[in-house]
């Protein structure tokens, strides 16, 4: 089955305008930081500076995804350019929590004064701001967050940039109470671990699709297929992510047909399957008969540096 795969148009946009928020955010609470003496703000604005970062290069990714077409050199495009797009926002990611790390370190050993007041000001502008770019990435059919990578990051983000603007805007509220100038530093490093958190979900989502993680769980769509009549088996079953949004599945289906034209009813429902209710966008089928599989097996064996004639895949 050939799909024509395009990423929405609507996610574009979504994320141009969450960019150009946290772009105001990060401005804003970089320069009050900056002027206030507080690492905490400082912190708080570079981590809108990411989403940034993070946004601009998830745009460029579907850009060129939906103007480069399949060929017989990128046989699938460029769609895997939005996981590259995530191990550059890993490495920002990292960058960003080591600056602010060593920075709140020795904040805590050496405190320096901080204009509480208007630290106060920018974090509420920064909160307001933060929660209106995480409102924008939300679209009206929820269940795209979960199948679109580049939202769902943005969204993870954006919800994450809001919760770290409340806890310093009560960090300046209980500095001002107490006068204990170590909070301001104490909250740049629970921005730190926001950030390393984050770090680790962008990358084990775009480890997962390099390393060709199973898309789904497969002894459970082997037992629906198998429950269509006329299907004795399925064999070298697999199923991976080219991206957040293409599924792709391979499979050999043993079946009770003998004649090619007979299989057209079986690829008709199979299709509809793992459509339907795994998303799969491209699928590969090869029908067999019961002779024909009992003739070879279906296990994948390949070593490196074996014997370069051992293909591997059949007997």
């Amino acid at each position: 089955m050939a799909e024509t795969h395009q990423h929405g148009p609507s996610t574009t946009g979504r994320l141009a305008w969450s960019a150009a928020i946290f772009f105001v955010s990060f401005v804003l609470q970089g320069l009050g930081g900056l002027w206030t003496g507080s690492i905490g703000l400082v912190s708080d604005s570079l981590e809108n500076l990411n989403d940034v970062m993070v946004n601009s290069l998830g745009i460029l990714s579907l850009w060129l995804a939906n103007r480069r077409d399949p060929d017989d050199r990128w046989t699938f495009g460029w769609h895997r350019l939005e996981v590259f797009n995530s191990l550059v926002g890993v490495g920002f990611l990292m960058f960003l929590a080591g600056a602010v790390g060593w920075e709140a370190l020795d904040r805590l050993r050496h405190p320096v004064p901080i204009q509480t007041g208007w630290v106060l000001v920018f974090a509420c502008i920064g909160l307001v701001l933060n929660v209106l770019a995480t409102l924008v990435l939300v679209p009206r059919d929820r269940s795209l967050l979960e199948r679109d990578a580049n939202l769902r990051t943005a969204y993870l983000h954006a919800f994450s940039d809001s919760l770290t603007s409340v806890s310093l805007v009560v960090s300046m509220v209980l500095i001002r109470l107490t006068g204990w100038r170590w909070v301001d530093p104490a909250i740049a490093l629970v921005i730190l671990v926001v950030i390393l958190r984050g770090a680790v979900l962008l990358l084990r989502d775009a480890v997962g699709i390099l390393m060709h993680r199973a898309a789904f769980e497969h002894e459970a769509v082997k037992a629906e297929l198998m429950a269509i009549p006329g299907i004795l088996g399925v064999e070298d079953f697999r199923s991976w992510k080219m991206c957040s949004h293409l599924t792709i599945a391979t499979a050999h289906i043993i079946v009770t047909a003998d004649r090619l034209l007979d299989t057209e009813a079986f690829l008709e429902r199979i299709e509809h399957l793992l459509w339907e209710r795994h998303g799969v966008r491209h699928l590969t089928v090869h029908f067999e008969t019961q002779e024909m599989a009992l003739r070879h097996h279906h296990r994948f064996l390949h070593r490196h540096e074996a014997d370069p004639h051992d293909c591997g895949g059949h007997d």
